[in-house]
């Protein structure tokens, strides 16, 4: 009896074995992993809420659902999570928010490593991701935009490990079971990422790796997050899809012709801009990269879906990472003094937007653009002023009285803040606040607080009470506060007249 010997020659084998992955810059990433969550720890307990945290935490703790009008209901239970598991720490609030952060710095070094990357490469790309003025900016907040770009780092480096090791002969297809677990995080996040499944599945199907289409645990992978979207997808369809209605808005909001440099904007200055184009043309071109060719087009595809649709320029930040990797790995082999300057450069935009400032500084110049002194500064304040005029009024008015606030945030400030002293809950007309539900019919007094007067013309009474004083520039500064009395038709229809978007 023989035994058959299969041979095979040399250069047949080194094609058939899998290439070495290059080492982790252990060292590197983790330093610089670690720089930005203690960055962000540091700066956590500064100033106050942002507007959408105030509507998160709202939401979450107050009025937990299926779905909302503008999110999904992940962020918003986390938020309340939190605020009940530690009251009133934004340290603690602000936590899942650095590590997060910090966390996507690390997956953008592994998937610069699937990629080839080295551990210079690892460094570059690990270091531009963390100088991205909105990556780094959103890492302050606890929002759905702070969550999404990680999400979104994730996926994509799983599936360019499964497609590197498919191009070797290796099965892993556990990894797109990964994948879709992580696709369900992100659909109970943002329905953004919808758009992201969608780009890559065309891509792939364009260029390949089209094998994937006959692994079964791809479909088990796209039925996870399917079949828990479905409670999701049920509150959309019995609130009249309000996704929909929220779409109008953000393209209204937006203008097409700056979604591309506001992106670029956003990625980061001299570095980032610069890693988002050439980590493009890597992908597109690139021979080291062929077998990664779809994600190139699946970048091209989402820019273009969020072009056609009006959206924000921040919905393409979690294609950041990838491309900066990408950048990292051409850039790897090539010597140059200039990057470390660059770098340097790149810190000043993104050092510069997070709430650094005393207050009393920007107090002193109104003229001073802080974007964190708009957003997060001035609630306690307005929570203050209302409380104040709603004591005012006599108890029996009280008991008839409720709070309308003009928009979300000023709506999210008074139940976050005003609740805590035993006012009433707030309402608003305005995006997922409306579906919060309208007051009762037996209130027959508005407390509102804004300056525009949508109520003017439903109540035969209205004094105007105060304004709101926070000495800084921010959206809480001059909202005045109206009192209406005497209304002309029941709260079941006057609340959808005066919804807003």
């Amino acid at each position: 009896m023989f035994t058959r010997i299969n041979t095979f020659p040399e250069a047949e084998i080194t094609e058939r074995l899998p290439r070495p992955l290059p080492a982790f810059a252990r060292a590197q990433v983790l330093a610089i992993a670690a720089l930005v969550a203690a960055l962000l720890l540091v700066l956590a307990a500064r100033y106050d809420y942002v507007t959408d945290e105030l509507y998160f935490l709202a939401a979450g703790k107050f009025y937990p659902a299926w779905g909302y009008m503008d999110q999904q209901p992940l962020v918003p239970l986390l938020a309340a999570f939190l605020d009940r598991a530690f009251p009133g720490s934004l340290l603690v609030f602000r936590l899942p928010s650095a590590l997060v952060t910090a966390l996507g710095v690390i997956v953008t070094a592994l998937l610069t490593r699937e990629l080839g990357g080295g551990a210079r490469a690892q460094t570059l790309a690990a270091a531009a991701y963390s100088l991205s003025p909105w990556l780094l900016l959103n890492g302050h907040w606890l929002t759905a935009a702070t969550m999404e770009p990680l999400q979104w780092t994730t996926m994509l480096w799983l599936l360019a490990r499964w497609t590197r090791l498919t191009d070797r002969g290796i099965r892993r297809d556990r990894l797109l079971v990964h994948v879709g677990l992580v696709a369900t995080l992100a659909l109970q996040t943002k329905f953004q990422v919808v758009a992201l499944i969608a780009a890559l599945l065309l891509s792939i199907a364009i260029v390949g790796p089209r094998s994937i289409f006959g692994r079964p645990l791809l479909w088990v992978a796209a039925a996870i997050p399917s079949v828990t979207a479905i409670p999701t997808l049920w509150w959309q369809a019995t609130n009249g899809w309000p996704a929909l209605d929220m779409s109008t808005a953000v393209n209204n909001e937006n203008d097409r012709l700056f979604l591309l440099p506001t992106a670029l904007f956003y990625a980061g200055i001299a570095v980032g801009a610069v890693f988002c184009c050439y980590g493009l043309a890597q992908l597109l071109r690139a021979p080291a990269l062929k077998p990664f060719r779809f994600l190139g087009w699946t970048t091209i595809m989402v820019f273009l879906c969020f072009l056609l649709a009006g959206g924000r320029p921040n919905y393409v930040a979690g294609l950041y990472g990838l491309l900066f990797a990408a950048a990292a790995v051409g850039l790897q082999h090539r010597t140059g003094k200039l990057h470390w300057p660059a770098y340097l450069l790149s810190a000043v935009l993104p050092l510069a937007v997070l709430p650094i400032y005393p207050l009393d500084f920007l107090a002193r110049h109104p003229e001073f653009p802080s974007y964190p002194r708009l957003y997060e500064t001035g609630w306690p304040t307005l929570a203050d002023t209302v409380a104040r005029a709603y004591r005012a009024l006599p108890p029996d008015q009280q008991r008839h009285t409720v709070l309308i606030a003009e928009n979300y945030y000023l709506a999210g400030a008074l139940d976050v803040y005003d609740r805590k002293v035993g006012l009433p809950r707030a309402y608003s007309p305005h995006r997922g606040y409306w579906f919060f539900g309208a007051p009762p019919e037996t209130a027959d007094t508005v407390l509102y607080v804004g300056n525009q007067q949508p109520l003017a013309r439903y109540f035969g009474q209205q004094r105007e009470l105060a304004t709101v004083e926070t000495g800084l520039v921010n959206v809480a500064q001059g909202n005045t506060l109206t009192l209406y009395q005497g209304p002309k038709q029941q709260w079941s229809s006057l609340w959808p007249r005066i919804r807003t978007i």
